[in-house]
């Protein structure tokens, strides 16, 4: 199994780590700046241009500007693709990079992470057995990484959309933004307020990297009582009642999750040409 990794920056580290752990060991890294082989603790197979990449899975870790460009060559290929969260800026391309996937009988997988949270798959099953909330809270505070490419909206609160989305089981009906700069200084807006209308629920966002303190905290009402969930201690609040889950690693489950999508789909094709 060839593994390609685009893109050596904050993510890029991370998921090569994961990798790692997870067992897999034939990656290639493509990577234009120097690699600072001692900080990853060991040297992979290495290239300068993704186009070099001679893989059947790849990551891809870089700025968003360039997801459309470099999605679409390795979907066009054939490649199966896990891309960077936000995957692309506007409904349009984000359609376009799936339909891709669809005609080349590739596999794009976008990383949202939080959807594989074993706290919000806790919570989620909570709502689904005592009904939707009345109002839900969400603040992801904290002091950076800052980012240059994209906005705390793109990059902090739309992780929060995705989990209220994952959680309801709903799209939203409106939302509303206000993008601030906390730090003047800042080439993107380090802020942001969202209110998100979804159908049966109000969701308010939260989200800062130039906050001083750290704060990911969920406040999720009820008609008769508050669940809390701090993601800083991984501990939920339903009511006075703390809940027990079975905690696990998000990113080593949506990695696992990318490559069992894969091995279903080529289980599908296979089925299919045996007919």
């Amino acid at each position: 199994m060839k593994i390609g990794l685009v893109g050596l920056g904050y993510w890029g580290k991370i998921i090569l780590k994961n990798l790692k752990q997870l067992g897999y060991e034939d990656v290639t890294i493509c990577e234009s700046r120097e690699i600072n082989w001692s900080e990853i603790g060991q040297k992979y197979k290495h290239v300068l241009d993704y186009k070099d990449l001679d893989c059947e899975y790849v990551f891809v870790i870089v700025p968003v500007s360039s997801h459309y460009e470099v999605c679409e060559y390795f979907l066009k290929r054939g490649c199966n693709v896990f891309c960077e969260k936000p995957l692309e800026l506007t409904h349009h391309k984000c359609s376009n990079l799936f339909s891709i996937a669809d005609a080349y009988k590739s596999n794009l997988f976008v990383d949202w992470l939080f959807t594989y949270n074993s706290a919000v798959n806790k919570i989620k099953s909570i709502i689904d057995k005592v009904g939707k909330p009345k109002s839900i809270i969400a603040n992801r505070m904290n002091f950076g990484p800052v980012r240059e490419d994209v906005s705390a909206r793109w990059d902090l609160a739309s992780h929060d959309v995705s989990i209220a989305c994952h959680m309801l089981g709903e799209n939203p009906n409106s939302c509303k933004w206000l993008d601030f700069k906390r730090d003047k200084q800042s080439k993107q807006f380090d802020s942001t307020v969202g209110i998100i209308d979804f159908p049966s629920t109000n969701v308010q966002i939260n989200a800062s990297w130039s906050y001083g303190i750290k704060n990911r905290m969920y406040t999720i009402e009820f008609d008769n009582l508050l669940m809390h969930w701090d993601d800083n201690t991984s501990i939920i609040l339903y009511g006075n009642e703390a809940i027990d889950y079975e905690k696990s690693s998000p990113l080593h489950t949506s990695i696992q999750t990318f490559m069992k999508e894969k091995s279903d789909l080529e289980t599908k094709q296979l089925k299919s040409k045996m007919r």
